[in-house]
């Protein structure tokens, strides 16, 4: 980054003295028309010499001196800029006369002359180019305060965005916890062995939740690991009333999904779909990814939808909370749509949302 810096203002510097002598060429060059005596070389150093004193000074003043002095009051930055120009043009001025000796002696008026209009110079190009200096160096601090600002919007965004993530999945996790501990209390006293397993697979779910909790993304392949065992719960209600199928793509299992996306779905399809029907029904999961967007499909042969799909997913229910939940992270990239089930029997609720793959070192788990 320095050596960058370096080359730029290297070049810069090139440039500048470039121009300079141009313009002192083309000053030697008037000079010695004026005086029609021809082109005499020594008039064309002479004045490319001088050209180069008041640019150089006005740019090391300007452009080195002034952003060191930007920190010190007025009254003492302009006082010293101005001493700075007028040294530099005059010690510049003194350096190329004693270059040709034969000048000064000849023409000692014009000398004196010629160092202070040099002094001049310097203080007007100084001038403009300090002007330039300092619009340009205001523009640069306000771009920079520009960027530290949107930085911490989009940091503050982000927290928002989190927060109302946690905050909305806690809103669905306690309605899953009633309906286990519901489920264990019914097994307390008909299957007290199966009440135990039960309890150590709620205990795997909870900790699962809790790592959720902080609603960073987690992989698919973890989600349906969760959903397995809350199926598992579901199977010691259900009995064979409750059967699933899997249809999961591999290159689905990596993609990263907002934590306790997934269940929500299959709890919906259970309670709403096969819960009313005596002999029960079946659910089928799928998972596939397309034109980089994860699509999930929860299908269930029950009782299907007593209304329009929209009209059924609510801001307080599970569903809802899922569409809420995606708007945060998502925004209009990702959406859910509940809607009959094939041939119109049953209900499918289908997640779409990009895919986006899990972070090295992300949990594995198999589905």
């Amino acid at each position: 980054m320095t050596s960058t810096h370096g080359q730029a203002a290297g070049r810069h510097a090139a440039l500048w003295i470039a121009a300079c002598s141009l313009a002192g060429l083309a000053i030697g060059l008037g000079v010695s028309v004026f005086q029609g005596d021809g082109v005499e070389r020594p008039i064309l150093v002479i004045s490319a010499l001088f050209a180069n004193v008041v640019g150089l000074t006005a740019l090391i003043g300007s452009v080195w001196l002034f952003p060191r002095l930007r920190g010190r009051s007025g009254l003492l930055r302009f006082p010293l800029l101005v001493l700075a120009l007028i040294s530099g043009a005059v010690l510049g001025s003194l350096a190329v006369l004693g270059v040709y000796p034969l000048f000064v002696f000849r023409e000692p008026r014009l000398a004196v002359a010629v160092v202070v209009l040099n002094s001049v110079l310097a203080l007007v190009v100084g001038g403009v180019v300090l002007g330039y200096e300092e619009m340009r160096l205001r523009l640069h601090d306000a771009l920079r305060e520009m960027r530290e600002v949107r930085l911490v919007e989009a940091r503050l965004r982000e927290e928002a965005a989190r927060a109302e993530l946690a905050a909305l999945q806690a809103r669905i996790n306690p309605h899953f916890f009633f309906n286990t501990l519901n489920t264990i209390v019914s097994l307390l006293e008909e299957d007290a062995r199966q009440a135990e397993e039960l309890l150590e697979t709620f205990a795997e779910l909870f900790r699962y939740v809790f790592d959720a909790a902080d609603a960073a993304p987690v992989p698919l392949r973890d989600e349906i690991a969760f959903t397995r065992g809350y199926l598992r719960i579901e199977h010691i209600r259900f009995g064979h009333r409750l059967r699933v199928g899997w249809d999961v793509a591999p290159e689905s299992l990596a993609v990263r999904v907002p934590g306790l996306i997934l269940q929500p779905l299959i709890e919906n399809a259970v309670g709403h779909g096969l819960a009313p029907r005596a002999r029960g029904g079946r659910i089928d999961v799928s998972a596939f990814v397309e034109k980089g967007m994860l699509r999930i499909d929860v299908v269930d042969d029950g009782v299907g939808l007593s209304g329009a799909g929209g009209g059924l997913i609510r801001d307080g229910h599970g569903l809802g909370n899922i569409v809420r939940r995606l708007e945060t992270a998502y925004g209009a990239r990702a959406a859910v749509a509940l809607s009959a089930g094939p041939g119109g029997a049953g209900a499918r609720a289908r997640l779409v949302l990009p895919a986006a793959p899990v972070l090295p070192g992300a949990a594995q788990c198999a589905p």
